[in-house]
């Protein structure tokens, strides 16, 4: 009769512990990002990841003991839109974070210190942990200086492989790709010789003459930064057209990408990630199968995997903070390490950059995750080999207007 009594009153607690948590006012985050046009994949995935996390931290009862509701806004990836969606999202449906990236994310970074709201991004534009860096801004993904830092050291290791030529695209984001692979690369490997470099317009649909200049030169391997739609299309028309050259993608492991090619094309490319399935530790594969469930079938790959790291940290910082204060979440966040399933993730208190393990993976035919060719992890490269300081690449220290 006691075990029953006992059962029963666990049973009542947990429901009233629910119906708590239900019944209090939830903690609105906004997610500005791409919704629309041919990027719209990228913004579908990250979504994704932020929807599960939050759906894990909801079951396991809130933040702070408040469930979490999110509000997306299509920012179309333009600047000016984006700001526009910034000022909705805050002012008019009380969000206490946002969370994106993109090619808007530096200039809503730039913008959060006139609402005193913490922005949570995974963009690349260097300059938010940078010049322009500010309080309010934190990158919880790697940047490109960890991306290209990664890939070189693990390319210094391919002896025959010595000529890159680099192709990426025509704004902020491919110039870092190409200035800082360079760098990296004939530090990792000073015999290395740029055999070319190059840049197309986004969303190009026409790579025949840039592939033909690739094809003229000496090189033996293609390093690009593509994204998206301009990733997949440079190795679908190179393969078409005879381009037998490794080529080694930054952002190759999005599986949106790698899902329109048709056949074998993209096997063999090297991409590099702060995890995605197939390490094969007891953790790891822990992980993937839970997410996997609570997503609804997808794996943490990518940008899926970006955004749910994103919302945990946030909300890592949160509970750490004890409050929902922008200063005190700001104080909480600094220093802050998050365990992942591939290792601690480390937000960097003088520039909110996130430091993290660095998987390197090569597609292949056959995973057990897709019915189309994806990555396998083949290398990982720790944190104590990726720590680079802020001021050798623009960081400034914050100054109140």
């Amino acid at each position: 009769m006691k075990k029953v009594s006992i059962l029963a009153m666990i049973l009542i607690g947990l429901i009233l512990a629910i119906n708590h948590v239900e019944a209090a006012p939830p903690i609105v985050v906004g997610v500005n990002e791409v919704r629309s046009g041919p990027a719209k994949s990228n913004g579908d995935i990250y979504l994704i990841g932020i929807e599960t996390a939050v759906k894990e931290i909801n079951e396991l009862g809130g933040l702070l003991g408040r469930p979490i509701k999110i509000v997306v806004e299509d920012n179309q990836m333009k600047p000016q839109i984006g700001l526009q969606k910034l000022k909705k999202l805050i002012l008019k449906d009380k969000c206490e974070v946002i969370f994106g990236g993109g090619v808007p994310g530096l200039a809503i970074a730039k913008t959060m210190p006139r609402y005193k709201k913490l922005y949570v991004t995974v963009s690349q534009a260097l300059d938010i942990t940078g010049k322009h860096f500010n309080p309010y801004a934190f990158r919880t993904s790697f940047n490109t200086i960890l991306n290209a830092k990664a890939t070189a050291l693990y390319m210094s290791k391919q002896k025959r492989l010595k000529k890159p030529f680099m192709i990426n695209k025509d704004y902020s984001y491919g110039y870092d790709v190409a200035k800082l692979y360079e760098k990296f690369i004939k530090e990792a490997s000073p015999g290395t010789v740029i055999a070319g470099n190059a840049f197309h317009p986004l969303f190009n649909k026409d790579f025949a003459p840039y592939i033909s200049k690739i094809q003229a030169s000496d090189a033996d391997y293609v390093l690009t930064g593509n994204w998206g739609m301009d990733g997949s299309q440079l190795i679908l028309q190179g393969r078409s057209l005879g381009m037998k050259l490794p080529i080694v993608n930054f952002l190759v492991c999005d599986p949106a990408s790698l899902r329109t090619m048709p056949g074998s094309e993209a096997v063999g490319s090297i991409g590099v990630e702060t995890f995605m399935p197939g390490i094969g530790t007891p953790e790891t594969e822990k992980f993937e199968n839970e997410f996997y469930k609570r997503s609804g079938g997808y794996w943490p790959v990518a940008q899926t995997w970006l955004g749910y790291q994103s919302m945990m940290m946030y909300a890592s910082a949160v509970e750490k903070a004890g409050s929902l204060d922008t200063k005190k979440v700001i104080k909480a966040f600094e220093g802050l390490e998050w365990q992942g399933p591939n290792g601690t993730v480390i937000m960097r208190a003088k520039d909110h950059q996130a430091i993290a393990p660095m998987v390197i993976g090569q597609v292949v035919k056959k995973t057990k995750y897709f019915d189309f060719p994806y990555t396998k992890p083949i290398d990982i490269i720790p944190v104590d080999q990726l720590v680079y300081k802020p001021e050798e690449f623009g960081w400034k220290p914050y100054k109140e207007k």
